[in-house]
């Protein structure tokens, strides 16, 4: 696992991960981090109509089996942009020196009962109602979220297996961070 920051001398806010030696998951070498990974690939149209054209993306079974492949691509690809917008936002917060209000109110807990877990896996949507891409990262200590990934997400439970793989992800993740007894922003 390799922990990028996403500004020079960071020391607290928005960081990125890269998969490396994991078991079940390697960033793709053509990428230096989860982030570029899927900025690659939610921003291009292609990649967008196939994933959900796919059986992987659970359209066809999901709360949005009734909107059209070109409705959906063209609404997925509007919110990429302003997903990756809101991102710089809070990236550029997060370095004022305080950033726990900016990350928290941003990134919400997978559910309820992991609301206080520390490490924690977090999600951010791009909208208050209605998004369609969740970005997926783990809380380390009160001042940092690394960003593990991001789903597309046209099901109601994270059943499908991409997003099965994002929550492997969180918890591998969890799992490395308490292994390397990383607790705070400091040790990132």
């Amino acid at each position: 696992m390799i922990i990028f920051r996403t500004f020079d001398k960071q020391y607290q806010g928005v960081y990125i991960a890269n998969f490396d030696n994991c078991s079940f998951y390697q960033t793709p070498t053509e990428h230096e981090t989860e982030l570029d990974k899927i900025q690659d690939q939610l921003q291009d149209p292609l990649f967008v109509r196939n994933f959900i054209k796919s059986s992987k993306s659970g359209w066809k079974q999901g709360a949005y089996k009734n909107h059209s492949l070109a409705f959906l691509t063209n609404e997925i690809l509007q919110e990429a942009g302003d997903l990756f917008d809101k991102l710089d936002e809070i990236s550029e917060k997060s370095q004022n020196g305080d950033c726990f209000e900016t990350l928290f109110d941003e990134f919400v807990e997978l559910s309820k009962s992991e609301r206080y877990d520390d490490p924690g896996r977090k999600k951010m949507y791009t909208y208050d109602h209605g998004s369609l891409l969740r970005l997926y990262g783990v809380r380390v200590g009160n001042s940092a979220i690394v960003i593990t990934g991001a789903g597309i997400k046209l099901v109601d439970k994270m059943d499908t297996e991409p997003l099965i793989l994002e929550l492997d992800k969180m918890t591998y993740l969890k799992s490395w961070l308490k292994q390397e007894n990383i607790t705070d922003s400091t040790e990132l």
